[in-house]
């Protein structure tokens, strides 16, 4: 029965009809800022950033789907604009699914423009752009059809009758977005962002004479720190994603409660800090995500599992997820932070 449906659902994403194009999704989005939503590009505190994650998904679907991504991204000009500056960033992913291996490969770069909207410099607005070039591929030397059935088992020898002409092909994206983010101290922030995916709907069908248009996306992103105490130990982190995509809809919500340890080191004597996050989200008519985070210095340690509560669960015995990031942040040094600093959010 599992394999049926598995079957099932990878026969239906190889039809010529439009709509059906979906993007991967992650638990951890504000782990993949980039992938949401290109104005994200440099929008943090330090000098380079890279984010990695992996997920496995619908295990109980055959293979499931498996999904990387690793970005990194940096600001560009940062002091020397005033409290405006550029942000630049690559992104890499690649979502595999199934027995054939239907692999969606995407390699794109970003340019982003932040500018400050007062004289403080507490609220900023940035715009970004994002293009590259993505392919698709499917591995049909694995692939089973129904003539190849004679009867008692599947004979791979038997001829398929299946016209697909395209193993592989190659197109160009493109993506736009705005973020409006405002730091009032270094306890506090808010982000809000918008961001326009797969402009002009790009054909994605494996028939050279068919439209299979990836619908464009709207993401709408929302995140905020709000400390809890004078002493900076104690936060909480509240977010919200929403993705449209044709007649897709995700919407994910929940948060982090924060807490800051400081512990001397021993030589030393000198202070080092880590952050311990532990919280949980709710994909809309999906899952429960269970999510707990670390990071110490530079480095960002993030673990999550979806418990599927949809129908799905019900039929794959197995439609759970288990995700995992990985982080660094190139930090500003102390001496250089007036030239090289402004004020923003710590992480996404």
């Amino acid at each position: 029965m599992r394999k049926f449906l598995f079957i099932l659902l990878a026969c239906i994403s190889l039809q010529p009809f439009s709509g059906l194009g979906q993007d991967a999704h992650f638990s951890q989005f504000y782990g993949t800022p980039l992938q949401l939503n290109p104005a994200y590009t440099g929008v943090f505190d330090g000098k380079f950033r890279i984010s990695n994650n992996y997920r496995s998904q619908w295990s109980g679907f055959g293979k499931g789907y498996r999904t990387i991504h690793v970005s990194l991204d940096g600001p560009i000009a940062k002091g020397m604009l005033g409290n405006n500056y550029f942000g630049a960033g690559l992104l890499v992913y690649q979502d595999k699914a199934g027995e054939t291996g239907l692999t969606s490969t995407i390699i794109e770069a970003s340019l982003s423009y932040v500018t400050a909207l007062d004289d403080i410099g507490d609220h900023f607005l940035s715009i970004g752009f994002q293009t590259g070039l993505n392919q698709q591929s499917l591995d049909l030397s694995k692939a089973t059809w129904d003539s190849q059935w004679n009867g008692d088992t599947f004979d791979p020898a038997l001829p398929s009758f299946e016209s697909i002409q395209l193993h592989q092909f190659a197109y160009l994206d493109f993506n736009a977005g705005l973020l409006y983010y405002y730091v009032p101290d270094g306890n506090n922030s808010l982000a809000i962002g918008g961001g326009y995916s797969h402009i002009g709907s790009p054909n994605i069908s494996f028939f050279t004479e068919a439209d299979a248009p990836l619908r464009s996306r709207y993401t709408f992103t929302a995140s905020g720190e709000i400390g809890l105490d004078a002493e900076k130990s104690s936060w909480i982190d509240p977010k919200l994603l929403v993705n449209l995509q044709g007649k897709q809809k995700e919407i994910v919500f929940g948060g982090y409660v924060k807490n800051k340890v400081q512990f001397k080191s021993r030589y030393t004597n000198y202070k080092k800090e880590a952050y311990f996050y532990l919280g949980g989200f709710y994909r809309w008519n999906d899952a429960v995500i269970a999510s707990a985070r670390v990071e110490y210095n530079s480095f960002g340690l993030g673990l999550s599992y979806d418990f599927n509560v949809s129908q799905l669960s019900t039929l794959a015995g197995s439609a759970s997820a288990f995700e995992i990031n990985l982080s660094f942040v190139s930090y500003v040094k102390r001496g250089q932070k007036a030239k090289n600093f402004n004020k923003m959010p710590r992480f996404f």
